[in-house]
């Protein structure tokens, strides 16, 4: 998508001349004084699909790359010692953490007796990697992705890791197209994008939303930073958790030193499904999010009452309603005869009832989504216990 916009966020797009192998070279000689982790947090299932064994395939021919750490989330010990033998081909790249080992939960027990961590999910296990990683001290830069990318190669990382460790910027976030025979991303296009367009409206020109609106794919799980920013980074333990990091690095770095890096032509992974109040799917996505918006405005000072819940939601519906319409068009454009007109409308109806429980949930926890402490705060209150997480971890390599 080759173009020359000036936005609010630095924004590389691709084009279709690049030079690939020149930026990998340059990166695989920038890599020797500047060693290059990735981090991937993972279930096992995601583990066992073959677009994990296509992405452990490609990360093991990439020689800019010293370490994958696979932060491995909900599995036993069979789960584990299956995991290994699926990561053998990483050879000496290869740290896979164990999120249940039995003494590695002891230890984050010990700290949520002191600091609370929420619920586990995806961000408890970004955060455990990150307690390792900071204490091992083994690399400078840090990429993150998911484990069920489909369309995953080598030039994914190049182009997202260039970006922080060739152009020095503090925080590169990865953007792409999400389709096939249909659109998919329904809950950055058909949500988030219609959301934060409502309170811009309703709040006025507010630094921090213009920000948050000119991310092109927001929600994408796909970032790299400098470590150093990591110790001081705090981020929801749940699916509020891309939305948390970029508050975070709104608030530790200029805005001039961050930027997004169109990864893909095309990006596909796993589908989720809108799901109800009981389970778990799109719906309680979009709540999580939603929530951590409202916290992230509410510490800025802004009133958050129910008048305001009540006029945002007409806003949203509006706004949403107007973008399908858009969608709609876009589709035939492009000849994406599985668009759905219904699906879509019935979507947004969703994600607008997710809304509900997001006010809901604010008004009975009005700290938003738990947040969990930084490892900065971790380590001055318990004395030591990043070394024995980190040697829980180990015990069992």
């Amino acid at each position: 998508m080759p173009d020359f916009h000036l936005n609010y966020v630095p924004t590389f797009t691709l084009l279709q001349k690049e030079t690939l192998a020149a930026m990998e070279e340059r990166l695989l000689q920038a890599s020797h004084r500047i060693p290059i982790g990735v981090v991937i947090p993972a279930l096992y299932s995601d583990l066992a699909s073959n677009a994990m064994a296509n992405i452990i395939q490609e990360l093991s021919q990439m020689d800019f790359i010293a370490r994958v750490y696979i932060s491995l989330d909900r599995a036993d010990k069979d789960d584990f010692y299956r995991a290994k033998e699926i990561v053998a081909p990483l050879e000496n790249k290869a740290c896979l953490l164990w999120n249940d080992n039995p003494q590695v939960q002891a230890v984050t027990k010990k700290i949520d007796d002191l600091l609370p961590l929420g619920p586990r999910g995806k961000g408890r296990a970004v955060w455990t990697a990150l307690g390792y990683i900071l204490t091992k001290a083994e690399v400078a830069v840090l990429a993150f992705h998911d484990a069920d990318i489909l369309t995953y190669d080598r030039h994914f990382l190049v182009r997202l890791l260039y970006a922080v460790v060739q152009l020095r910027y503090q925080f590169a976030k990865g953007f792409y197209a999400r389709y096939g025979d249909r659109l998919f991303g329904r809950v950055v296009r058909l949500f988030y994008f219609p959301f934060v367009r409502s309170l811009r409206e309703i709040l006025g020109n507010l630094d921090f939303l213009e920000y948050m609106a000119d991310f092109r794919y927001p929600l994408a799980g796909e970032f790299a930073m400098f470590t150093s920013i990591a110790r001081e980074m705090q981020f929801p333990s749940d699916w509020g958790i891309e939305v948390g990091i970029l508050s975070e690095i709104y608030r530790l770095v200029r805005v001039p030193r961050i930027c997004q890096v169109e990864l893909t032509n095309r990006y596909d992974h796993k589908h989720q499904q809108l799901g109800t109040k009981d389970k778990p799917g799109l719906q309680t996505m979009v709540a999580d999010i939603a929530r951590t918006f409202f916290a992230q405005l509410s510490s800025q000072g802004i009133v958050l009452s129910r008048e305001f819940f009540r006029t945002l939601k007409l806003t949203y519906l509006r706004h949403a309603r107007e973008v399908v319409g858009v969608y709609e068009a876009f589709a035939e454009m492009h000849e994406l005869e599985k668009y759905d007109l219904h699906n879509e409308l019935t979507a947004v109806e969703t994600f607008a009832h997710a809304l509900d429980m997001a006010f809901d949930d604010f008004h009975q926890y009005p700290f938003g989504s738990p947040f969990i402490p930084d490892w900065r705060r971790i380590e001055v209150a318990i004395e030591g216990i990043m070394e024995e997480l980190t040697e829980a971890l180990d015990d069992v390599q």
